[in-house]
């Protein structure tokens, strides 16, 4: 099996068969989001460069799982940080032969980008749909305008709400993610606000938050350096993680999870079932009666 390392995976995928199906981040070209870790690999890890494996390369490697693992596989995850982008029929091809050679393979899922899912047909998205692939997930990190041009997002709230809209009109799932202080002291209440309404908007099969770490090197630590950008502490993330939640109002089922080792309060429920009970844990955590994650067990 071949791996470009540092490799990343969506929590859920922890017990996922990864293959390496594309390496890199395909937002290379606009010089990736500035508080992501990509920005760092892709300057000093030749191999990350973006580039998609050519196909009978990803064919070679599930082979090699299969006579590795056998049929035991449920899931498959394959990398890097946008498999989506992907041209439809080998994407399609690999998805099939997965299917073929593991036949307890419940699930193939991928991250995706807004562009990438507006880039495709609704027929290219129903096929890649019926050939098995069931899940994306996409980064919508804020639902705040300001919040995303200040990070070089590369797309706009409308953007990854239509692109959410058209995936889930094909049949996949689709998992959001967003990140907590992505904008900072300044934009708090507006990102937390407008994350809730474009939560709301779009419905996910499942939404899930993360807290915005630092990593070095990446244009965010230049901006604490200089004094442009102030993190918020941890009573500032609870409140603005509570502020979502008061923002977000949907009518089918939402899967919603704060389980990213960056978090300080793991959290799990559906909405709108749970709305209350989840900012009740919220208000507890405030008055610091529940626990949350020391600093020092918290990571990327």
């Amino acid at each position: 099996m071949y791996y470009a390392e540092p490799i990343y995976r969506p929590p859920s995928e922890a017990d996922s068969l990864l293959v390496q199906a594309t390496i890199g981040c395909s937002s290379a070209a606009r010089g990736h989001c500035y508080f992501c870790g990509s920005w760092v690999i892709d300057r000093v890890i030749p191999q990350k460069k973006f580039r998609v494996r050519p196909v009978r390369e990803i064919l070679d490697d599930l082979e090699e799982a299969r006579r590795t693992l056998g049929g035991r596989v449920g899931r498959i995850f394959f990398l890097d940080s946008n498999a989506l982008v992907m041209r439809t029929q080998p994407l399609v091809e690999i998805t099939e032969r997965a299917y073929a050679l593991f036949p307890s393979l419940e699930r193939v899922s991928v991250y995706a980008c807004a562009g990438d899912i507006l880039r495709k047909t609704p027929e290219e998205l129903k096929r890649v749909r019926e050939a098995g692939l069931k899940l994306l997930y996409v980064g919508l990190e804020s639902g705040n305008e300001k919040v995303l041009e200040l990070h070089n997002k590369g797309s706009t709230v409308e953007e990854n709400v239509q692109a959410c809209s058209k995936a889930m009109d094909a049949g996949l799932e689709v998992s959001i993610t967003l990140i907590l202080g992505l904008g900072g002291k300044k934009l708090s209440r507006q990102h937390a606000a407008d994350t809730g309404r474009a939560i709301s908007r779009i419905q996910p099969t499942y939404a899930g938050a993360l807290t915005l770490m630092v990593v070095p090197g990446t244009p965010v630590e230049d901006w604490i350096s200089q004094g442009q950008f102030e993190m918020l502490n941890q009573e500032e993330i609870l409140e603005e993680l509570r502020q979502v939640l008061e923002h977000t109002d949907v009518q089918r089922k939402v899967v919603f999870r704060t389980n990213h080792a960056s978090n300080y309060l793991p959290l799990r429920g559906d909405l709108p079932r749970d709305k209350e009970r989840l900012i009740a844990t919220i208000r507890k955590a405030q008055d610091q009666q529940v626990p949350l994650r020391p600093d020092y067990l918290r990571g990327l």
